[in-house]
C-alpha cells in the first residue's frame, strides 16, 4: 500500500515537471511584437513568423489601399513594431457618377489626383458640404481625410449680351441661375434666347436682347417702362398698346426705337350727326305801275327754308378736330318775299 501510494506520487510530479517544461519551451519560441492599428497600441506574444501570420492571427483585414510598415511578408524575430494605416473610405460623387473609394490621402485634391479626375480652374469642389473654388482648396489646410467629395464641373456659356460677346464659366443647373451667379441683371422687358429656364451645356450659345426706357402717353396716362423694338410699332406690341383702327402715334409706328423716347398713342373715334341749316328766303323786287312815285307793297312775304346735312366728325383722344360733310338735301325750301315798287323819281343830272 505505500509502495502504491509512493508510486502515484512520483507519476504526479513527474506529469507536473513534464508540464512546466512544456510550457517553458512554448514561452521559449514566442515573440514579442507591439501592434500599432490606427494609433491604438498592444502588445503580444505569437509564433507567428511574418507580418502577414500576425495580422491574421489577431483577425486584422488588410484591404490594398491600408498601409502596412513592415510588409507584410517581413519576417519577424522578436520586438518588432507592426504599424496599421488603415485606409479612410470616401463619397466621390463627380457629376452624375458617384462612387466610395478607399485613400490614405488627407487632403481633397490629393484624393481626386489619385482618382485621375482633372479640376478646371472654374470647377466647384464641395468638401462635406463646403463649395470651395480651386485656387482657395489648394490654400486650405486638412488634418483629416473628408468623408464626401463632389466634382462640380464647370461649362463654357458664349452670352452675346445687346451684341456684345462674352464668354462665361458656370457650374449653375440652368441660365437664369448662371446669370445670377455670374451677377448679370435683367430687365423684365428684356428677352433672353433661348429662355432662362434652360439647361447649361458646355459651349451653349445665350443671347440678350436688352429693351430700352420709353414713355407711352395713351389713354390720359403716361406710362414710365422698357420695351423692345426695333420699332415703335413693335415697342407698342410689346407692351399691349398696340393702335386700333385710325389710331396713329407721334412718332409714326416705322419710327426705328431709340432709349428715352416719347411715344404718343393718339386714339381716333368718329361718329355721324345730322344737322339742320336755316336757307334764308331771297326779296324779289317787282315794277308796279299803278303805284305811287316810290310806293312799295309787299306782295307775298318770305319764309326760309331748312336744309339736313350728315357730317362725320372725327375725334383724336377725345377733343373734336373735325368735321367732313358727307351728304346734304334741302328739307324745306325757302319761300322769296315779293315787293312792288311804283316808279323811281329820276334824280337830275347835275
Amino acid at each position: 500500500m505505500g509502495r502504491r501510494r509512493k508510486w502515484t506520487f512520483g507519476l504526479v510530479i513527474a506529469a507536473a515537471v513534464v508540464g512546466a517544461s512544456a510550457l517553458l519551451v512554448y514561452r521559449a519560441t514566442r515573440i514579442s511584437v507591439t501592434l500599432d492599428v490606427d494609433g491604438v497600441v498592444r502588445q503580444i506574444y505569437t509564433r507567428a513568423g511574418t507580418v502577414r501570420a500576425v495580422l491574421d492571427e489577431s483577425n486584422i483585414l488588410i484591404d490594398p489601399e491600408d498601409v502596412v510598415l513592415p510588409a507584410l511578408d517581413t519576417q519577424l524575430s522578436g520586438g518588432e513594431t507592426i504599424t496599421v494605416r488603415k485606409a479612410v473610405v470616401v463619397a466621390l460623387q463627380v457629376g452624375d457618377s458617384a462612387q466610395r473609394v478607399r485613400t490614405q490621402s488627407v487632403h481633397p485634391l490629393d484624393v481626386l489626383a489619385e482618382r485621375a479626375i482633372p479640376v478646371g480652374l472654374y470647377d466647384v469642389i464641395q468638401v462635406d458640404g463646403q463649395s470651395f473654388a480651386p485656387g482657395e482648396l489648394e490654400q486650405r489646410r486638412f488634418n483629416a481625410t473628408p468623408t464626401h467629395i463632389c466634382v462640380i464641373h464647370s461649362a463654357a456659356i458664349r452670352l452675346i449680351d445687346a451684341g456684345q460677346m462674352v464668354v462665361i464659366h458656370t457650374t449653375e443647373a440652368d441660365v437664369g441661375r448662371a446669370f445670377d451667379a455670374a451677377g448679370i441683371e435683367l430687365y423684365r422687358a428684356d428677352r433672353v434666347t433661348p429662355g432662362l429656364s434652360t439647361l447649361i451645356q458646355d459651349r451653349l450659345t445665350v443671347e440678350i436682347e436688352r429693351s430700352v426706357p420709353v414713355s407711352v402717353i395713351a389713354d390720359g396716362r403716361r406710362l414710365e417702362t422698357r420695351a423692345l423694338g426695333p420699332t415703335v410699332g413693335d415697342a407698342l406690341a410689346f407692351i399691349g398698346l398696340a393702335p386700333l383702327g385710325a389710331d396713329f402715334t407721334i412718332p409714326p409706328l416705322e419710327t426705328s426705337l431709340k432709349p428715352e423716347m416719347v411715344i404718343r398713342l393718339v386714339r381716333v373715334t368718329g361718329k355721324v350727326v345730322t344737322e339742320e341749316q336755316v336757307i334764308p328766303f331771297d326779296t324779289i323786287y317787282q315794277p308796279d305801275p299803278a303805284l305811287a312815285l316810290d310806293e312799295e307793297r309787299v306782295i307775298q312775304p318770305g319764309t326760309d327754308g331748312k336744309r339736313a346735312q350728315q357730317i362725320y366728325v372725327r375725334y383724336e383722344d377725345g377733343q373734336e378736330v373735325s368735321r367732313t360733310v358727307q351728304q346734304e338735301w334741302v328739307v324745306e325750301p325757302s319761300t322769296p318775299r315779293l315787293i312792288a315798287t311804283g316808279p323811281t323819281k329820276e334824280t337830275p343830272s347835275p
